[in-house]
């Protein structure tokens, strides 16, 4: 039985498909900036119940993080089109599967900041101990454990190759696996978030854009040990000043 030629397009991976993914992720990153930007002038965001600090968590994920997933996005459409899978849903999924797990990451953000909240009006002279938390930051950014992390991003074909699971369920679970290399790729970062403010624009602008350095230009690994570097000066500096 013949297939028909639409169904044949769709198969071997249509170039409007993938523009149409690589377009969504840019504007659901743009529509996160601004909705989370809108919400860093309210006062008292942070304080907040637990629903609506991982729904505010998750799309502020969405803005920092879609950019830079792009290029992993567009190897999993890749590798799914020579299977035969319907790359644009496999494609939604992927990505749902890697928002799930930054989104659940709330959970222990939310609980860090509590936990910081109620020490430093406890005993206020812990207050100089974020410098020390930036240290630890960027000393993470010099371990193998952040290289390896860096590399299943900076070479998506890499993990795709090792961990790839057939069908749409398995588009789901290879996202929310990348998920995870992600978040411990970018784990010393998103501590930094919390120490300088969740919502912290400036901060988030500038985390951002180191997030997409590391992970896509080629001297991105360079520029994630430098920026280690420049936490460490930086988490030293507060514990002086």
């Amino acid at each position: 039985m013949s297939v028909p030629t639409s169904r044949l397009r769709v198969l071997a991976g249509d170039p409007g498909i993938r523009f149409f993914v690589v377009g969504s992720l840019v504007v659901l990153a743009g529509l996160s900036w601004s909705w989370t930007i809108a919400m860093a002038a309210m006062p008292d965001c942070h304080r907040i119940g637990l629903s609506s600090f991982v729904l505010m968590w998750t799309v502020m994920m969405a803005a920092m993080m879609f950019p830079a997933v792009i290029p992993v996005v567009l190897a999993f459409m890749s590798f799914t089109r020579t299977r035969g899978a319907p790359t644009g849903l496999a494609a939604v999924l992927f990505v749902a599967g890697y928002l799930v797990v930054w989104g659940l990451l709330a959970l222990p953000a939310q609980a860090l900041l509590a936990v910081a909240a109620r020490l430093t009006a406890a005993v206020p002279a812990l207050a100089p101990a974020a410098g020390l938390i930036l240290v630890a930051c960027g000393i993470y950014q010099l371990t193998p454990l952040k290289d390896a992390c860096l590399r299943h991003c900076r070479v998506p074909h890499l993990f795709l190759g090792h961990h790839w699971r057939d069908g749409l369920g398995g588009a789901l679970l290879l996202g929310a696996h990348h998920g995870l290399y992600c978040a411990g790729c970018c784990a010393s970062i998103m501590v930094v978030l919390l120490v300088v403010g969740v919502m912290n624009v400036a901060w988030m602008v500038a985390l951002s854009a180191l997030i997409f350095l590391e992970k896509v230009l080629p001297a991105g690994g360079l520029i994630g040990r430098v920026a280690g570097i420049a936490l460490c000066v930086a988490g030293i500096t507060r514990m002086l000043g």
